[in-house]
């Protein structure tokens, strides 16, 4: 799914008001139904509860108005505001705020005065600006967006929380942006809803499907993409009924070291779940024992030193290499690391202690083969390439780097984002908070190394394999306690949902 800016929204917008041969009023009030739907499900016993809904002047909140209308048609009990410092109204705002007139429920605000208090129990909707912000609250919408952050109030927040912007990084002083609990945004997400700087201003975010057309046309184009699970599915690769473990490749796995068996054990049952054919584990000789009995799908390769990986030969039988988990940061492993990298051309996963070492010895980065996924969390990132000052400039700095060494790096976090050469981003859908948990990147290693193997080209392997990792997780549902192997065990439910 294209992640759009406000500008290509409201070109969207026109599109789809054009090809349907409809009225932007009517288009909004199929926004305002699908919300109002959303708002439903989210807000149990809507007829029992007290919603308050602030309006601008623009589009935003004339969907507010017609929310308004909708949810007092529902039975439930609404008061709407309308702020009247804006210089400027829609039409289609106009026309909702006077078709809410004769209901009963509408109140203006001229000033703070009229600022209404708001209590814990209520349902905040805020339909205040919406997304092209293009300076900062001032005046008394400020002061009716504090009156929102200091409530206790659940607060819902149609298309973007008021004051972010399309890319913003919120402020959070009570004053700048609204602090939602949920985000209700129409079409697409925007970009700064991925940003982790934003969470407690975004809060949990839904995309509200309101058929808008031709998304896909060359009139909109952007680098930024969302993964869904429809776009996944599309992508599977099923198997035939005469394959074979063949068919689905030889992967190697160049991991651990003395008291790091447990990241080698993890990646290589990872990669075996997700549907490499061989898996072949290169480890210190003293994890023989242990990898053959934890993992006795895996084949062992093991190094001549007891402790560490000091040398790996024969990598022309495998068809993708892993590198990095467990592997720890000594100068032979790093000698090591210099000679794989040399030896390898393609369908290679470099993460962990393969990270840090590259992070230690500049130069090996134009080593590093064409397509190859980098996977780091931010702190190895910054390692590799740099401090930011946000992740918007995080994200930034990837796409440079992943254009100027050709390269792709999966930068993780609560909505990956796979970063290609050409300088696209790809958010990722799935996962939740309990994947913060020790081990968890070392899987997400063997799920892509095992897509590689199985024939998926290196952009595809890492969009699904990030897709694949959190969706496993989501599939276990616990707010916490996840274990790596919850992960590991979940992947053929994984995969069944996108086999479908």
């Amino acid at each position: 799914m294209k992640i759009l800016d406000s500008a290509l929204m409201h070109q969207l917008d026109a599109s789809t008001i054009k090809k349907e041969g409809i009225t932007s009023l009517l288009l909004m009030e199929r926004a305002a139904e699908r919300i109002t739907e959303h708002i439903a499900d989210i807000v149990a016993d809507i007829q029992q509860k007290h919603f308050v809904i602030f309006c601008g002047g623009g589009n935003n909140g004339g969907d507010g108005f017609a929310i308004a209308r909708m949810l007092h048609g529902r039975g439930a009990n609404v008061d709407c505001y309308a702020i009247k410092s804006f210089k400027h109204y829609s039409d289609d705002n106009l026309s909702n705020y006077n078709r809410i007139k004769p209901i009963g429920i509408l109140h203006d605000i001229n000033s703070d005065s009229d600022i209404p208090a708001i209590q814990g129990s209520d349902i905040v909707v805020d339909a205040i600006l919406g997304s092209g912000l293009s300076r900062p609250i001032s005046g008394f919408v400020a002061d009716i967006v504090r009156a929102i952050n200091i409530s206790s109030a659940f607060t819902i927040s149609i298309d973007i929380p008021s004051g972010l912007s399309d890319y913003g990084i919120a402020s959070m002083n009570d004053v700048s942006e609204v602090y939602a609990d949920c985000t209700l945004t129409i079409g697409t997400p925007f970009v700064s809803l991925m940003l982790p700087e934003n969470q407690d201003c975004v809060g949990d975010f839904r995309i509200v499907d309101i058929g808008l057309s031709g998304m896909e046309g060359d009139d909109f184009i952007t680098p930024y993409f969302y993964v869904t699970d429809s776009e996944v599915a599309e992508y599977y690769i099923p198997r035939k009924k005469f394959s074979h473990k063949g068919t689905f490749g030889h992967t190697l796995l160049v991991s651990g070291s003395k008291g790091k068996a447990g990241a080698a054990i993890l990646c290589a049952r990872a990669c075996h779940r997700a549907g490499a054919g061989l898996v072949s584990a290169h480890v210190p000789s003293a994890l023989l024992d242990i990898m053959q009995t934890a993992s006795p799908e895996t084949m062992v390769d093991v190094d001549s030193n007891c402790s560490i990986v000091s040398l790996v030969e024969g990598l022309d039988k495998y068809k993708a290499v892993a590198a990095g988990p467990g592997l720890g940061t000594d100068s032979i492993t790093a000698a090591m690391l210099e000679s794989l990298l040399g030896a390898v051309e393609r369908n290679l996963v470099l993460d962990a202690d393969a990270l840090n070492i590259m992070a230690a010895n500049p130069a090996m980065m134009d080593m590093v083969p064409r397509d190859a996924i980098l996977t780091p969390h931010p702190k190895e990132f910054e390692r590799l390439f740099g401090n930011t000052a946000n992740s918007l400039e995080r994200i930034e700095l990837a796409r440079k780097m992943a254009a100027r060494y050709n390269i792709i790096i999966v930068l993780k976090g609560a909505h990956t984002a796979v970063c290609c050469s050409d300088g696209s981003v790809y958010f990722n859908s799935t996962g939740n908070p309990s994947m913060a948990t020790a081990g968890s990147g070392d899987v997400l290693t063997g799920i892509i190394a095992a897509l590689l193997s199985q024939g998926y080209r290196p952009r595809l392997a890492a969009i699904m394999g990030v897709w694949l990792h959190g969706k496993a997780a989501d599939i276990v549902d616990v707010p916490q306690g996840l274990l790596a192997s919850d992960i590991i065990g979940n992947l053929p439910a994984a995969f069944k949902i996108i086999a479908g």
